[in-house]
């Protein structure tokens, strides 16, 4: 993967502040088993105002524990950080290049070696 074929949601964070710079971004999380294994759920809301009623919403999930040492103890980090790209997302910035971001990317090639 290039980092030329994704955006980074640190960059997606900066468009959104830079268009609605009194907008801002929240997140909850719970706990959700599949198939015997433990997984944590983000859901993120990218709000353009303090009144936005409608605004960006995205999801994540990661597996409990994580499966490299980069995600192990970093959960809801990891996840929150995409949810928050895909709520951004949801909102028109940055989707130029897919929804998908790089860190999303990153984290599916850990769970599965052979991409």
């Amino acid at each position: 993967m290039s980092r030329d074929d994704y955006i980074e949601v640190s960059e997606r964070i900066r468009m959104f502040k830079e268009a609605y710079p009194d907008g801002s971004l929240d997140s909850e999380w719970h706990y959700v088993d599949r198939d015997g294994e433990q997984w944590l759920v983000v859901k993120a809301s990218a709000y353009r105002s303090q009144t936005d009623s409608r605004p960006g919403v995205g999801h994540a999930w990661e597996p409990i524990p994580g499966r490299t040492p980069y995600t192990k103890g970093s959960e809801l980090m990891v996840g929150e950080t995409s949810a928050w790209g895909r709520a951004l997302a949801a909102l028109g910035i940055a989707v130029h290049k897919g929804i998908a971001s790089a860190q999303e990317i990153r984290s599916a090639q850990a769970r599965t070696p052979d991409l």
